[in-house]
């Protein structure tokens, strides 16, 4: 194994700690800054939109630069962000220093995807990507349940901490295992405008957009969530984000397996068809069961939910690759703004879920956004087999009659 990857993989993980570390302690930030816990959720919000926005503007201005510095710089800022949440005295000061994250981690994920694939052979890309991105999935197993244990025993600041420190080793990491003569450049902003205006771009985009707005509608409110309804709080969270975690992982590979054999379409269709059922099964188990009977099946649930949740992105990127194989690199960058974009909404939607509504009804309003992604997969489906008839319809020899 190429342990420059494994650095690349230990920034991943860092950034995916630093970055959904934040559902786990929601509780205790609201509580800590006086706020409501739907308020609290615009952490979550500003930092998918940060994200979504900042990442295709900073990644062509920084196309150029040496990517042994991009990269480390980065990451140093992700750090100096989670010191600065650490030290926070009002929810204005978070508000920045998650911004500050969202920036930094637009730069290093697309940053180090590209180093990846310059440090491997061609045959390798494949897995050398899967190997960066692990490092996200394992922040999941590992990284979001410890942030938010250690919130239990030394507070919300000793969480910002603990990333931050990781991220300077990580850090350390990058500098003495990089080399200097990594590639540069980047795809331009009208590059990416161009491949974004493709029909069936676009409604990949929307896919992965409404299929993300529904599982984060919950995901984001999820510790609130299973402490009213399953009675699960404290450290059984951080033991029901590990089931999570794990669920995540099965689905990334199991995903990325079902999609080579059946074909990204079909996988993806069933993979939503999933998604919905976790989320409705969700909350019919808040409006069914009490909390000491759901702490029994709220793990379940969790588990699938997360699986499916994860399941898609293989079939997704597929998908978009054989879309635009003249753009390969830019239509997967744009996939993760639209997956940021996602989380951006699920969060506000479920922060009017709460405000408006009840949180037994998150499950039920992510799973109305899961049908929108499987109407916006049929469309996209049906517009392509009628592209392709109409295109064998032209190649078709014309029948002379003969009198």
């Amino acid at each position: 194994m190429d342990t420059r990857l494994v650095w690349l993989a230990g920034g991943a993980f860092v950034i995916g700690t630093g970055s959904l570390m934040i559902t786990g302690i929601l509780p205790n930030l609201a509580a800590a800054f006086g706020t409501s816990i739907d308020t609290a959720g615009l952490l979550i919000s500003i930092f998918a939109v940060a994200y979504a926005l900042g990442s295709p503007i900073l990644s062509t201005l920084l196309g150029d630069v040496d990517r042994r510095m991009v990269l480390a710089g980065s990451l140093s800022v992700f750090a100096l962000a989670n010191l600065l949440a650490a030290f926070a005295t009002g929810f204005t000061w978070l508000m920045a220093a998650r911004i500050a994250m969202a920036l930094a981690a637009g730069v290093f994920m697309p940053s180090a995807n590209a180093v990846a694939v310059a440090l491997v052979s061609p045959e390798r890309r494949g897995r050398a990507i899967a190997l960066v991105t692990g490092g996200m999935t394992v922040s999941l197993i590992l990284g979001v349940p410890l942030g938010t244990a250690v919130t239990s025993y030394g507070g919300w600041h000793l969480a910002f901490l603990l990333v931050a420190f990781i991220g300077a080793f990580a850090v350390a990491g990058l500098l003495l295992n990089l080399p200097d003569d990594l590639p540069r450049g980047a795809n331009s902003l009208s590059e990416r405008l161009q491949v974004a205006r493709r029909a069936d771009v676009l409604l990949a985009l929307g896919t992965t957009a409404l299929w993300t707005t529904g599982a984060f509608t919950l995901y984001t409110y999820v510790a609130p969530f299973l402490a009213t309804h399953a009675g699960i709080s404290g450290p059984w969270l951080s033991a029901a984000l590990i089931v999570s975690g794990i669920g995540s992982a099965i689905g990334n590979q199991a995903g990325g397996m079902a999609s080579d054999r059946f074909g990204p379409e079909r996988t993806l269709t069933i993979i939503l068809t999933v998604l919905a059922l976790a989320l409705a099964s969700a909350s019919l188990m808040a409006i069914t069961l009490t909390p000491a009977a759901a702490v029994f099946v709220a793990p379940a649930i969790l588990f699938v939910w997360s699986m499916a949740g994860w399941a898609g992105h293989p079939s997704q990127m597929s998908r978009l690759a054989a879309m635009a194989p003249d753009a390969t690199v830019v239509a997967l960058s744009l996939n993760a703004s639209a997956l940021y974009i996602g989380i951006a909404a699920g969060s506000a939607l479920g922060q009017q879920t709460l405000r408006h509504g009840a949180s037994w009804q998150l499950g039920f309003v992510g799973a109305i956004c899961e049908i929108g992604a499987l109407t916006l997969l049929w469309i996209a489906v049906r517009r392509r087999r009628t592209v392709r008839r109409e295109l064998e319809i032209g190649r078709a020899p014309v029948a002379t009659s003969v009198r």
